[in-house]
C-alpha cells in the first residue's frame, strides 16, 4: 500500500468513527474516552508501521480531532486546547491528540529495533533510519513523549497564552496535589452544562464583555453595571454593584444552603453553617461573643 493510499484509508476511518462518536447521546467527557480508548487504540497500529509523516498527522487527523473536541466541549475557536491537553493533576482532561499517539508509536518501533538483542534486526534499525523517523530516537519511551508534549502546553500557558493560561499560572502556584485530584473527581460527575462552563472557566473563554470585544462582539468590553472593564474575576467577584446588591451573598448562600441540606443527612454529626436555619460555627470560633 501506497502512503497516499494509506493517507486515505487512514483518513476515511478516523472521520468515520469521530462521526459515529458525535451522535452518541453521551455525556462529553464519555466522547473523550470513546476517542482516547478506542480511535486512538484502533489506528495505533497504522501510525507504528507506516511511513507518514508526522505534519500530515498534525494537519489532518489533529484538525479534525481538535473540531470534534472543541464542540463536545462547546469551546469556541478562540479557545486554546492547551489545557485540556494536560493531566488532570493540573485541571485538564488527559486527552492525547493524534500527533502525539503518532509520535508515541513511532518511538516503541525505533526502540524495539535498536535495542533488540538481535544483531540483524539492530542493522535494520541503522538501515530504516530516515529524516522522518530519527527525530523519534530521543525519546525513552511512550511516557517520555507525552511528558514532553504536556510540558510544551505548560510553557504555552505559562510565557505566551497570558488570557488563557492565567488561571492555570496562578492555580499551580497554590493548588495542592490533594486538592487537584478532589477537584479531577469532583468535575467528571458534574452535569454536562456545568461540566462544559467549568472547562470554558479555566480556560477563560466565557462571554464577558472583555472576551466579546476581543471577537470583535461587542463594542465594549465594561461592565454594564460599574463601568469597569469586564474580565472573568470581575464577573466572578469584583463587580461593586453586584457586591452592593447582594448578589455574591446571594451565590455564597445557595452554595452554603446546598453544602447544608446534603450534609443533614450524615447520621452522629453537628452540623453548623453561616446561613439562616443552622446553629453559626462561631459558637466554636468564638468569633461572635
Amino acid at each position: 500500500m501506497s502512503d497516499e493510499e494509506h493517507k486515505s484509508e487512514l483518513l476515511h476511518v478516523f472521520n468515520d468513527i469521530m462521526n459515529k462518536i458525535n451522535e452518541l447521546p453521551l455525556y462529553p467527557k464519555n466522547k473523550i474516552l470513546l476517542y482516547s480508548r478506542y480511535l486512538l487504540s484502533k489506528i495505533s497500529w497504522d501510525f507504528t508501521v507506516s511511513d507518514i509523516s508526522k505534519t500530515w498527522i498534525c494537519e489532518t487527523l489533529d484538525s479534525i480531532a481538535t473540531k470534534y473536541i472543541r464542540k463536545w466541549l462547546e469551546l469556541p475557536v478562540s479557545a486554546t486546547l492547551s489545557n485540556v491537553l494536560l493531566p488532570q493533576n493540573k485541571f485538564g482532561l488527559n486527552i492525547i491528540l493524534p500527533s502525539t499517539k503518532f509520535i508515541q508509536c513511532q518511538t516503541v518501533s525505533r526502540s524495539a529495533l535498536k535495542y533488540s538483542p538481535n544483531v540483524d534486526i539492530n542493522n535494520l534499525w541503522a538501515v530504516t533510519s530516515t529524516n522522518k523517523n530519527v527525530q523519534y530516537d530521543i525519546y525513552k519511551d511512550t511516557k517520555d513523549v507525552l511528558k514532553a508534549v504536556r510540558k510544551e502546553n505548560e510553557q504555552r500557558l505559562q510565557n505566551h497564552l497570558i488570557s488563557q493560561g492565567s488561571f492555570f499560572s496562578s492555580i499551580m502556584n497554590h493548588s495542592t496535589s490533594t486538592f487537584n485530584s478532589l477537584w479531577s473527581s469532583v468535575q467528571s460527575n458534574l452535569p454536562k452544562n456545568i461540566f462544559n462552563f467549568t472547562i470554558r472557566y479555566i480556560n477563560n473563554t466565557l462571554p464577558t464583555r472583555k472576551n466579546l470585544s476581543k471577537w470583535g462582539l461587542s463594542s465594549t468590553s465594561d461592565c454594564s453595571f460599574c463601568s469597569s472593564p469586564e474580565t472573568l474575576l470581575h464577573v466572578i467577584a469584583g463587580c461593586k454593584t453586584y457586591l452592593d446588591e447582594g448578589r455574591f451573598t446571594w451565590r455564597h448562600d445557595s452554595v452554603l444552603n446546598f453544602l447544608a441540606s446534603t450534609l443533614t443527612a450524615v447520621k452522629n454529626s453537628t452540623l453548623y453553617a453561616d446561613i439562616p436555619g443552622f446553629m453559626n460555627p462561631s459558637v466554636i470560633t468564638g468569633d461572635r461573643l
